[in-house]
């Protein structure tokens, strides 16, 4: 599945220095659905706009090449539900250029809103190891699935956790075979790393009981250049305290052969089952009210 065209039926309009998309969904699709879901996941969402975005800086550049992500900051208002049809709208600042603000509206409500910045690389991957396998090595060790709310352990992008310090933890990124997601943009998987590495930490730091649900609320990625990295990144979390055991932030440090080549902020709410159930309930009823 391709998150940008792959749905015959998906409404574009496209504009000088804007676009809006239909955001098109596949349950099928084990990156984006490892397992049932009661609403479209975040990483959908990135994944769509990081898309769009390419598609629209290459319109009327002749010699367009690779282009690489060099920031990223998104805010999550809401859930994004299933049901009903969610449309990404992108805005550039120039016609063929390459910084682009975003906004997802699904029934008149924007349920996540942003900005991001491409820049032309050698290479649209972000590394150039063989994916999923160190050198001289079998099936790379992983984080238990259950740590990083998957169910597939072949879906889990990252080794065990080690603590390396009072308030800081890091793993290592396992990436996925190249045939294995052909259609997900590079970055997306790096941010859906970085989202692993962050629950793990949260089960590990906080005490967070696994049965939680996790509601994302803002990531805010940067990267420091272009160039390709010659190996899999390391990922080194430091992490601030719990706000009342239900809000955290954790500060994700990219670094390859010990230098930091980027950087992500990410803000979460772990909610209890219980009120997680009231949350979706209610939600439930104010979509039916509004019908």
């Amino acid at each position: 599945m391709s998150t940008d065209t792959a749905n015959a039926e998906h409404d574009t309009a496209r504009g000088p220095t804007g676009d809006v998309a239909r955001i098109s969904t596949d349950d099928t699709h084990t990156f984006f659905f490892d397992h049932p879901l009661d609403h479209i996941p975040g990483m959908l969402l990135v994944d769509t706009a990081l898309h769009r975005a390419e598609d629209a800086a290459r319109a009327g550049r002749r010699a367009a090449g690779p282009l690489r992500v060099r920031a990223l900051d998104l805010t999550f208002n809401g859930l994004c539900e299933r049901g009903s049809d969610a449309f990404l709208h992108l805005g550039a600042d120039r016609p063929g250029g390459r910084a682009f603000t975003l906004d997802v509206r699904q029934d008149e409500a924007s349920v996540c809103t942003g900005s991001l910045r491409l820049e032309p690389a050698p290479r649209r991957e972000l590394f150039t190891e063989a994916p999923g396998r160190a050198p001289g090595h079998g099936r790379p060790r992983r984080a238990p699935a259950e740590l990083v709310h998957k169910r597939s352990p072949d879906n889990v992008l990252i080794g065990p956790l080690r603590q390396t310090g009072e308030h800081s933890y890091t793993t290592d990124m396992i990436g996925p075979p190249a045939d294995r997601w052909p259609d997900v943009h590079p970055a997306t998987v790096l941010v859906e790393a970085i989202r692993q590495t962050a629950t793990i930490t949260s089960h590990t730091a906080w005490d967070i009981p696994t049965d939680w649900q996790y509601v994302l609320m803002s990531i805010r990625l940067t990267l420091s250049g272009t160039a390709t990295w010659p190996a899999a990144p390391e990922l080194v979390c430091r992490v601030s305290p719990l706000k009342g055991r239900a809000r955290g932030g954790i500060d994700i440090g990219v670094q390859v052969d010990g230098t930091q080549v980027g950087h992500m902020h990410l803000r979460a709410r772990a909610v209890p089952p219980a009120a997680y159930r009231r949350m979706r309930e209610a939600a439930s009823k104010a979509t039916e009210a509004t019908a």
